[in-house]
């Protein structure tokens, strides 16, 4: 469900096709996001689910996939 919301959000935000975003995409490479598209991710993230980040967090986060294990430890 948390990957589902996650793909959904980046491929209406940034006008891709929803298959092109797997677990292992890298946002800002892969998708050819800017910052500010990762952060109104962790910003719809944090009202959707109720959890915080910090800039390290931001920083080692890089797919996907990371972006979703993240969310759902936080969430337990």
């Amino acid at each position: 469900m948390v990957f589902e919301t996650i793909r959904d959000f980046l491929a209406q935000q940034l006008g891709c096709d929803e298959k092109r975003i797997t677990a292992g995409t890298v946002i800002l490479e892969d998708l050819e996001a800017e910052m500010s598209d990762l952060a109104d991710l962790m910003l719809m993230l944090e009202q959707e689910y109720g959890i915080e980040w910090t800039d390290d967090d931001l920083e080692e986060l890089k797919t996907v996939g990371q972006i979703t294990a993240f969310v759902e430890s936080q969430m337990e």
